[in-house]
């Protein structure tokens, strides 16, 4: 069975839309492209990261990552500080990132989620708080003005090379639980890739560990519920438990909901316990 690709469309709002940020740069740092909540994390738009973007708390740090990034490829979960034009915001932030191509034709992608100290949704028995650093993120992004370097139809070679190397795990989910849409790291992730058709247009259940946990998530459709900054574990396809740290929005057109646009980072505090929305906790 070959495994669809995402429609243009779909890879311009899955982009466009996200819950982390997006951009898209030569070997310089000068931006091809970026989305919504790469200019919340920039406060405001950017046309190069140089001089937005301070790596491990050095100005310098970005030329050391350019380098690192040039030497091994990829990097992971590295703490950033983006800051904005006038200096005046600063937002901190982890990212991945991978280099392909070479000399002028390199570019480099980037994902950046932002550091949160609480997660979307709570448990049943709370209240939401709409002032929490999680929900205040999501109404951010929400509310970004669309920007000027957002992808279009014209950037589609770099939409489809981004979806196929992006170093984070991309998923779109269907009205009834189906994946629609996987990209090549969200299949390794759960040790698909020797059989992708296994997992890509199956139902998302077989891969949550926990099975009350998603009969909830799925439970939100009708609410366009996100889940932000959440630690859960998937399954492997031998059946290991794999945590991850969720970020997942959906798309809404005409008041109904037509698939989950998925962001699932390696959970880099895999010993941290797994998020729950019962009080008590669901059967597994």
């Amino acid at each position: 069975m070959t495994v669809d690709k995402p429609s243009v469309e779909q890879l311009i709002d899955v982009i466009t839309n996200s819950s982390v940020g997006i951009a898209v740069t030569d070997g310089s740092g000068a931006v091809v492209l970026h989305n919504r909540a790469q200019s919340v994390l920039m406060g405001g738009e950017a046309g190069r990261l140089s001089g937005r973007i301070a790596v491990d708390g050095a100005e310098s740090g970005l030329s050391a990552l350019l380098q690192r990034l040039e030497k091994d490829k990829r990097v992971e979960n590295v703490q950033v500080t983006y800051r904005s034009a006038d200096g005046k915001q600063e937002r901190t932030s982890r990212v991945n990132a991978v280099l392909t191509g070479s000399g002028d034709s390199t570019r480099i992608h980037w994902v950046s989620r932002p550091e949160l100290g609480e997660r979307l949704p709570v448990s049943n028995t709370s209240t939401p708080d709409a002032t929490s650093d999680a929900a205040a993120w999501i109404r951010a992004v929400d509310e970004c003005e669309l920007p000027s370097l957002a992808p279009g139809k014209e950037e589609e070679e770099v939409m489809r090379e981004f979806y196929e190397v992006a170093p984070v795990a991309i998923h779109l989910i269907g009205v009834n639980g189906q994946v629609m849409h996987a990209n090549p790291t969200d299949v390794a992730l759960v040790e698909y890739s020797s059989s992708p058709a296994e997992y890509v247009g199956q139902h998302i259940r077989k891969i949550y560990e926990d099975q009350g946990l998603l009969d909830d998530f799925l439970s939100r459709w009708d609410e366009d519920s996100p889940i932000i900054n959440f630690r859960a574990n998937f399954v492997t396809r031998e059946g290991a438990p794999k945590p991850v740290l969720i970020f997942s929005t959906a798309q809404a057109e005409g008041g109904s909901v037509s698939n989950t646009r998925c962001f699932v980072f390696n959970d880099p505090e895999p010993q941290r316990a797994r998020d729950a929305i019962s009080a008590f906790g669901w059967p597994a």
